[in-house]
This record gives structure tokens, sequence and C-alpha cells, in this order.
């Protein structure tokens, strides 16, 4: 009786980076002649572990004369070359002379590919023992999966003032290539499966991803929605299955209605949270988002699928930054040059404290000088409280200074006076006084941080700004 011989082929998957627990491809061996012997068909998946057993996804199937002539007899989790198949072939088997009709087909054999580079091949050889027994026509090497992008996540962050109705930011997650989101099993929700579903090959969840931010804040919260639809109609969406009570992170589940039309598309979902700010207690501040997919190794070590999936982009991306709303206040003029005879008085004024309900504030006054013998650093004012006010002289705080001062104040509704004097005689006499009010420069945080140009309405640039006091 001749050896049996075989034509090996196979069906590649497209596999998740940092998958614990991906599917591989099918393998496929077609009897193209001769009789079985009894022996064991060895299939080593190269450079990675195997992490599931018949008993959890893998199968193997014979047709024809080779029905009921192999079994699956071992499965080898991880050897000196990677993870291994054992088949375990009865003699006696004679090929049928039909072709596509003795077969042997392995499928659902999951495997950690987590430390595999993206579009790495994972490659499947095929052995005999006794080596004779069995022979491969055409090839003994056949590739069984390449390792594809897992997640791309872009960040559109908000710049958000305490004093404003918050605008609220954009995550967008998109799989990294068609075919990664996939609904296995029942959803947290109560979401059932698609009818068109994977088969499970031994998967027990469905694909999740976490999105976690740095803390937040004090005084700001996110509220994560859900549903979430994607941008393919009638198919995925990302359900909520829970958040933190800040909202510093969140936990979404894919779901779908159609797995076939999931598969075939590059799936994107654009998840925009309801930022809310107390004013009372909120404090100025960012926080960063990254997400990745989970659950997590080995802490989720008996879900299928799982991942090692770190946190990303690195660095993180700034998802909201909460800026207090601040006075701006321009002295034009101040001066105590040295030899004229001038000082100037100025004072800044907190009237957040008032009888129109307004939340009192409280903070410092940093004065910015620009002129002739500007201090070296800014000058930082003690904290000024609601309906309390700083005041001080330019020979004190600035001597010999002559130039514009603007001072940004750390709470609205701050006002501020100036008053020069000025002594052209010898004496104690003063012979010139003046005073004024300071101007307000229109909060930046109004204008994304930047000073306004023009007026409010104005069409152009160049036209000045619209200051009051």
């Amino acid at each position: 009786q001749a050896q049996a011989t075989f034509s090996v082929s196979s069906n590649p998957n497209e596999v998740t980076h940092y998958g614990v627990t991906e599917v591989m491809g099918r393998v496929r061996l077609e009897m193209t002649g001769g009789t079985s012997q009894g022996s064991t068909i060895t299939i080593t998946y190269l450079g990675i572990n195997i992490t599931n057993t018949a008993a959890t996804g893998i199968t193997v199937t014979a047709t024809g004369v080779l029905a009921g002539n192999v079994t699956l007899s071992q499965v080898v989790p991880t050897s000196g070359t990677g993870g291994q198949v054992i088949l375990s072939i009865t003699a006696g088997a004679t090929f049928s002379g039909s072709a596509n009709a003795d077969t042997i087909t392995v499928d659902g054999v999951r495997a950690d590919v987590s430390a595999k580079s993206l579009s790495t091949d994972i490659q499947a050889s095929l052995s005999s023992a006794p080596s004779t027994a069995n022979t491969f026509t055409n090839v003994s090497v056949v590739r069984v999966a390449t390792v594809n992008e897992s997640l791309v996540i872009l960040v559109s962050g908000v710049i958000d003032a305490i004093c404003l109705t918050p605008s609220n930011p954009r995550l967008t997650i998109t799989e990294g290539s068609a075919g990664v989101f996939v609904q296995y099993v029942t959803a947290a929700s109560g979401s059932a499966p698609p009818p068109d579903a994977r088969a499970k090959y031994g998967a027990n969840n469905n694909i999740r991803v976490n999105i976690v931010l740095s803390p937040l804040p004090t005084g700001t919260t996110l509220t994560w929605p859900s549903p979430v639809a994607g941008t393919v109609p009638a198919s995925g969406r990302l359900e909520l299955i829970s958040q933190s009570a800040s909202g510093d992170s969140a936990l979404y589940e894919f779901v779908t209605v159609n797995q076939g039309i999931s598969d075939a598309n590059v799936e994107s979902f654009v998840i925009i949270p309801a930022v809310a700010i107390a004013p009372a207690t909120a404090v100025p501040g960012s926080s960063t988002a990254q997400a990745q997919l989970y659950p997590p190794n080995p802490t989720g070590a008996t879900s299928i699928p799982r991942f090692n999936h770190p946190l990303i982009n690195v660095p993180a991306d700034v998802l909201v930054t909460i800026n207090k709303c601040t006075t701006n206040l321009l002295f034009p003029f101040l001066t105590n040059a040295v030899g004229v005879g001038f000082d100037s008085g100025m004072a800044i004024v907190n009237t957040s404290q008032d009888p129109y309900g307004t939340v009192p504030q409280t903070g410092t006054a940093t004065l910015y000088f620009y002129g002739t013998a500007a201090p070296a650093a800014p000058v930082t004012t003690p904290s000024i409280a609601a309906g309390a006010h700083y005041a001080a002289s330019l020979s004190t705080v600035a001597p010999g200074f002559q130039g514009y001062v603007i001072a940004i104040c750390q709470f609205q509704y701050g006002h501020g006076f100036a008053f020069i004097t000025g002594k052209y005689n010898s004496g104690s006499v003063y012979d010139v006084a003046e005073g004024y009010l300071a101007l307000v420069i229109p909060d930046t945080a109004f204008n994304n941080g930047v000073r306004g140009a023009d007026p409010i309405g104005h069409v152009g640039n160049g036209s000045g700004e619209n200051l009051g006091n």
C-alpha cells in the first residue's frame, strides 16, 4: 500500500495586533493518492502559543474515506518552535479517486500574537510521523494569519472656561482594519448576536473598548453617551457598559446587527461625552484620553477574545482643558521714571461679590510690565478676595519703570484704577495729578485663548480692540 499523499492549503485570517486569543486561518489537507498509514500529522504554528483546546474551539473535520479515521490527538500549547495540533490517522483509508472528496480541515485554533509586529505573517508547518507515512505534495508550510492594526484613536479636545457653558470634545474610535470589531455573544445590554454571527471557536465575550483619562480637574465631570452609532449604516454600534463617577473612564462594548457588513467595512465611532462644570468648586486643569481593546490579559484570563493592548495614543492627547475666567486689565501708562519726579499708584478691585447672586471668586493678579526698567519677572499680588482690593505704588513694586502694564486677574469682574502724580518743583507739593480707569481686555477664554484684535461684529482684521472699563 502506497503512503498517503496530501495537497496542503490554507485560508489565512487577518488577526488583531496585541490579540492573545486570535483565530488562525483554516488548514486543509486534500488526499490525492495512496492509503492512510497508522501515523500522526503535526501542525506547528511557528513562533506563537496556542491558547485553546478541542474543548474550547479547535475542530478537526474529515470527509470521504478519511471520515472516522482522523482524530485530534493532542494540543501542545507551546513547544520549542510553537504551539502544535497533532492529528492521529488510522490505517487503511484508500484514496477514493475523486477530487476534493477526501479531506481533513483544522479550524478554530486560537493563538497569542500579542508580541508580533504589525504585518507579520504567521506560518504553520506540517510534518508526519513516521515521516514516510504521509507526503505533502505541494507545500509543507502555509500562511495562516497576518497581524493587522487594532485601533486608531483621534481626539478633538476642547478648551472650556469655568464661567461659560462648556463645549464637548470628540473621541473617534476606528478599528485598525476591517473585521477587528466582532460580536460573538449577547451583550451586557441584552443585545443579541447578529443572525450571521461568526463561529465562536470558544469565544465568550465581544470586543470591548476601554477609555481611560488622566484625572479630570476638580469640579469637572464627563457623561459618556450610549449607544454610539457607527459610520456604516445599519451595522455596528458601541454600547456603554460602565463609567466612573467623574467620567474619567468608560467601557464600551461592540454590537452589530450584521456581522458580514461589519467585517466588510472599517467601522468608526464618534463619541461625544458631555462636559459639566461646577463653577463653585471647579479649578483649572486638563485631562488626556487614551483607549485600548479590552479585556486585558491576564486579568481577563478566562475571556475570549482578550488582549495585551497598551493604552494609545502615546503621548496621550488632551481631551479637555478647563480655564479660569479671568479679567485682563490694561493700564496704558504708568511711570516712576528716575529723575523726573513722577510716581504712579494702581489699584485692582475684585467685584465678584454683588447683590445679583454671582458666585464670589478669589484669586491673585499677575502684573506684566512692558517698557523702560521693567522688572525681570512678572509680579504676582497677594490673593484678592471678593469685595476686596489690592493697591500699590509703582515706586514700590517696579522702581524706575515707565510703560504699560497688563494685569491678569484670576477672577471675573476685576476693575482697576491708576493715579499718576508729579513734582516739577522740589518739595513735598505735587504739581501734577491725573487718574484713569484701567481698560478691560476681552477675556481670552471666550476666544480660544487668543486676544481678539477686532471689535465684536467687525469683519476683517486690524481695527483695534473693543475695550471698556
